[in-house]
């Protein structure tokens, strides 16, 4: 390992990054999200409780969710080496959870998605058909994690990318075997997953491997960066105040019970720290309320086909009109078309232009959202 024989081990350091609990830098900005909302809005505090504000309910409920994956990885046992929310660099990045095994290195980004339908492709996932950058994020990681391990014991460190999905409907990965860079996996079959791995690494390189990334240097520069500042028993109390009913208009409906659980003060050392386990189906992700999600989905590219197959249609239905109307009329019956077509042509002109005009909005404004995504 290139390591100065002569250095001093940083104790502490050591000791500040074991201790960081699951979810703690999502929990840290969600702590300071809402102190700067409540700053603004004291009334966002009060006897009753805490209402949790709308910038700060993603981070909330995406900390569950680390917190919610952080205690079913508690399952792999002592012969496993797991950190939690590891910081990279400066510490303005981490990593969600490092885990190391015989089966190799792992790093594994949770993504809470609770009910949603997530669809996997060669360079995209798409949660409930919207593109993500789910993919380039897990894989970003993982291409880190390496290259500092790397350059710490000396030889290559093959990373395994993992996208942990927590609470989906359902997962559909469109990939060919062995073809993704980066794994997905249903959270709730992660330990499984993890364990059934062939073995990768021998015995000495896997204890290399766990020495080099227990240093807190091996991932970031500033000394303080894995300082933990008691932010999970601050998560945990915000937990409990914000209650059921304040966060009601902020949260799914999904999201409540996760807001209401009991918890518990974690113990010093343990790997998974902070909330009770809480049920991945009971929290979703809050960065859209449940209407406007609706609105976002209800507008898709096969409606829009149908809305120019319409258009269509009336242009075709109308050129029939007008060809019937200028031929010669051979009745009575037949000369009245010819008068009715006269009588109603402004009438038919501004239907045909406002289903046109509907059709070119539409398009447009899905363009916008899909390029905006």
């Amino acid at each position: 390992m290139s390591d100065d024989v002569g250095g001093r081990v940083d104790f502490a350091g050591i000791q500040a990054l074991s201790s960081r609990g699951a979810g703690y830098s999502v929990a840290a900005k969600c702590l300071q999200v809402q102190a700067d909302a409540e700053a603004l809005d004291p009334s966002l505090r009060s006897s009753d409780g805490v209402t949790l504000h709308a910038d700060a309910r993603s981070w909330y409920v995406g900390a569950l969710g680390e917190i919610e994956v952080g205690l079913l990885l508690a399952a792999l046992g002592p012969k496993w080496f797991v950190r939690h929310a590891v910081p990279i660099g400066a510490g303005t990045k981490d990593v969600d959870h490092l885990v190391i095994g015989s089966g190799g290195v792992f790093a594994i980004n949770t993504k809470h998605h609770a009910g949603a339908s997530i669809w996997v492709g060669d360079f995209v996932l798409r949660v409930n058909n919207v593109n993500t950058r789910h993919l380039k994020q897990a894989q970003s990681d993982a291409m880190d994690v390496g290259r500092r391990l790397t350059t710490k014991v000396g030889f290559p460190v093959p990373v395994i990318s993992v996208l942990a999905i927590l609470g989906a409907r359902s997962i559909n990965d469109n990939r060919a075997p062995a073809a993704g860079a980066v794994s997905v996996v249903d959270a709730k079959n992660l330990v499984s997953w993890l364990v059934a791995r062939p073995q990768q690494l021998s015995d000495s390189e896997l204890a290399l491997i766990e020495f080099a990334a227990e240093e807190p240097e091996t991932w970031h520069v500033d000394p303080r960066a894995a300082d933990t500042l008691r932010v999970m028993p601050r998560f945990e109390r915000l937990v409990l105040q914000v209650g059921t009913l304040n966060v009601a208009a902020q949260v799914p409906s999904q999201a409540k019970t996760a807001a209401t659980r009991t918890t518990t003060r974690p113990t010093t050392g343990a790997p998974n720290r902070a909330l009770n386990r809480t049920p991945a189906r009971s929290r979703a992700t809050p960065s859209r309320s449940p209407a406007r999600r609706k609105r976002r989905e209800r507008v898709t590219l096969g409606d829009l086909v149908k809305l120019w197959l319409a258009c269509g249609l009336i242009i075709a239905a109308m050129s029939v009109i007008e060809g019937v109307a200028n031929q010669p009329c051979t009745s009575p019956a037949g000369c009245v078309l010819p008068s009715l077509l006269v009588a109603f042509a402004p009438l038919l002109n501004l239907g045909v232009v406002a289903a046109l005009g509907a059709a070119l909005v539409g398009t447009v404004l899905w363009v916008i959202r899909r390029l905006t995504q």
